[in-house]
């Protein structure tokens, strides 16, 4: 077991998403087919080139996700790598038997949870094989402490971030999301689950980082956004 350590240094983080054109990542009923052949071929190439995949417990619960990099979007014979798989829970409740633990156990898995995690319950995830770091006093995990332990003590220095929501809006809000990636398919999803939901809502633009548009490109039937994420006001012209 890892306790947090204090650093300046930290992981590349990239937020990757399929989105509905009103924000959407889910509808109503849990919904998440939002990606298009192409896109997924997107998507898996950019989690065969970073160190980890991060998601939080939801995405866990509503998926059964594996997180790992499907075969079939890259060439025969092209070498592929999947990455450590992050699952970010401040309670540690991600059943056993998830896929995430049990599907390709010699990925390396880690769970990032908090001192409400009881302790039992650390003991089972590290006897299937995952590792736990114990990463904040408080409810939630502290994301800020947990990143430079990723960096220094598992050396990740790039982490695609694929949510859910609240996991997407307390990265934003603590400043440690560098770019978005995110494709945008011509439906919509109502009163669905938002791409972020954050802990304090802004009370006006100004507060919101800027997302700076470095390309966009249509793929197949959606619009792909690659965007820098700067935390600073936008400037009208």
């Amino acid at each position: 077991m890892i306790t947090k350590k204090k650093s300046l240094k930290r992981p590349k983080v990239i937020l990757s998403a399929a989105i509905s054109l009103d924000g959407q990542i889910t509808t109503i009923s849990g919904d998440s087919k939002l990606s298009n052949t192409e896109d997924w071929k997107r998507v898996h190439h950019l989690r065969a080139s970073k160190d980890a995949i991060m998601v939080g417990s939801g995405t866990i619960l509503a998926d059964d996700s594996k997180l790992t990099v499907k075969p079939e979007y890259f060439k025969p014979g092209q070498t592929i790598r999947n990455p450590i798989r992050i699952v970010v829970s401040s309670s540690g409740k991600i059943p056993l038997d998830s896929r995430v633990i049990k599907f390709r156990p010699e990925i390396q898995t880690i769970i990032a949870t908090t001192r409400n995690c009881p302790k039992e319950r650390v003991h089972k995830f590290e006897k299937e094989g995952c590792e736990v770091i114990i990463c904040g006093e408080e409810p939630l995990v502290n994301l800020r402490h947990l990143m430079p332990v990723l960096f220094q003590d598992y050396e990740i220095k790039s982490i695609l971030l694929e949510g859910g929501s609240k996991l997407n809006g307390s990265m934003l809000t603590d400043k440690l999301i560098d770019e978005i990636h995110v494709a945008i398919a011509p439906v919509l999803g109502g009163d669905g689950v938002p791409f972020f939901t954050f802990p304090n809502e802004f009370s006006s633009f100004d507060q919101s980082p800027f997302l700076e548009i470095l390309s966009f490109e249509p793929i197949g039937d959606m619009i792909y956004l690659h965007l820098r994420v700067r935390y600073e006001p936008r400037t009208l012209i």
